[in-house]
């Protein structure tokens, strides 16, 4: 305000400007209060600020790896090698599986180099008669995959198998009761071969329920083995099937 007294306009004009100070600096004080938090190399978060840390998605999956053969409930021969085929899969690649048999690891096979795609033969030994469990784990290096199984029959001698036909000399491996077959007439004749005119052996009680072993190409006669060992043939037509009878092995008998 400009009066007739110089002096006085001087100290209004000075207090207007004392007081736009006051105000400026009031202004920049509530802007820094109210600023992002920004954390440098020395300085210390916020505790209460939470700090986002996405996944890692470059980590690899775990290996896989299934048994291919056998099929569990096979049967093996005591001190007989017996092999099984697994196939691992791992995006890095497999170094190696291991076989376990009912926990114990009996076979450990390394990979040459770390494959993506492994395929393998395992050779396990059974040492005792009975039941036992094999387990396959994959690995890359220390990084294993969940385990697989198989159930196998451990049996004494080839004439114990029940499916003696189906053991393949090379694998070790042989089928377990593929089907069975009833008897459905009293008296029906147990032969030494798949025709009529094939020797009789014994006859056969309505009810019996027999092992199917083996077959003829058209399987209308059932290679058979009863429960106290003996081996011989039926004709199909005659009994109920129970199971797949195709998968038992074709049988050409001796003329």
């Amino acid at each position: 305000m400009t009066g007739s007294n110089g002096k006085l306009s001087g100290v209004s004009r000075g207090g207007t400007l004392s007081r736009g100070l006051i105000f400026f600096l009031a202004a920049c004080t509530i802007l820094a209060c109210n600023a992002p938090f920004v954390v440098g190399q020395n300085a210390t978060p916020n505790p209460q600020t939470t700090l986002y840390v996405p996944n890692d998605t470059t980590s690899p999956s775990v290996p896989q790896v299934v048994i291919e053969a056998p099929g569990s409930g096979t049967q093996a021969v005591l001190q007989r090698p017996f092999t099984v085929r697994v196939h691992a899969t791992d995006s890095l690649g497999i170094t190696r599986v291991e076989m376990r048999e009912s926990g114990r690891m009996v076979v450990s096979l390394p990979s040459p180099e770390p494959n993506p795609d492994l395929v393998a033969l395992m050779q396990y030994l059974p040492t005792s008669v009975g039941p036992v469990t094999l387990e396959v784990v994959a690995y890359r290096q220390s990084v294993a995959s969940s385990p697989v199984s198989i159930k196998v029959e451990v049996v004494g001698s080839e004439a114990q198998l029940s499916n003696p036909n189906s053991l393949d000399p090379t694998s070790g491996v042989a089928a377990g009761i593929i089907c069975t077959a009833r008897v459905n007439v009293s008296g029906l004749a147990f032969r030494n071969g798949p025709a009529t005119n094939y020797r009789i052996l014994d006859k056969l009680p309505v009810g019996e329920v027999l092992t199917v072993i083996g077959r003829n190409a058209d399987l209308s006669w059932y290679q058979v083995k009863r429960t106290g060992g003996a081996i011989g043939w039926v004709n199909g037509g005659y009994t109920s099937a129970e199971g797949d009878c195709t998968k038992a092995p074709e049988v050409t008998p001796a003329p």
